[in-house]
């Protein structure tokens, strides 16, 4: 099951930041550009939360089902002093944690906002700040640009 579910989250990644990039793209030209927020781009948004959520969802099922995060509880004490373990079991899951809260606040705050200036704008900074916590904390420092194997492990 988990190298299923380690495929299956790893090829949903590179969907969901690429929609990230794209709603981000189209709320920062629609703010700047005074364009109108129209059904497009709350299709946009409903797909890259969706993806978001998905995410959310094979990443927790991962999280349980992992041999690091299995390896990391069994001695939490030593897993917090090794990186690669601390990363898999507490940094990883508490950033993109934020990452997901920060996506559906702006989901639903522009879904809220009065203006279409104003759907653009809050769509734009709460998925900007969430892309930003997602490309810092995306691979445990020093195995950013390691190999694939030594990052799947």
């Amino acid at each position: 099951m988990y190298p299923i579910l380690n495929t299956l989250h790893s090829y949903n990644r590179y969907l969901l930041l690429a929609t990230i990039v794209f709603v981000l793209f189209r709320s920062v030209s629609g703010w700047l550009g005074q364009k109108s927020y129209g059904k497009a781009d709350n299709a946009a948004g409903a797909a890259m939360l969706g993806l978001t959520h998905l995410q959310l969802l094979l990443g927790l099922l991962l999280y349980v089902v992992s041999p690091r995060t299995q390896a990391a509880f069994a001695d939490m004490g030593a897993a917090m002093k090794d990186s690669i373990l601390r990363y898999f079991a507490v940094e990883h899951m508490a950033a993109m944690l934020i990452a997901v809260v920060l996506i559906q606040m702006g989901r639903t705050l522009s879904k809220k906002a009065v203006g279409d200036n104003n759907k653009h704008r809050k769509v734009a900074t709460y998925t900007g700040i969430a892309l930003l916590i997602i490309l810092i904390s995306l691979a445990p420092k020093g195995l950013l640009f390691g190999t694939a194997a030594t990052i799947a492990g």
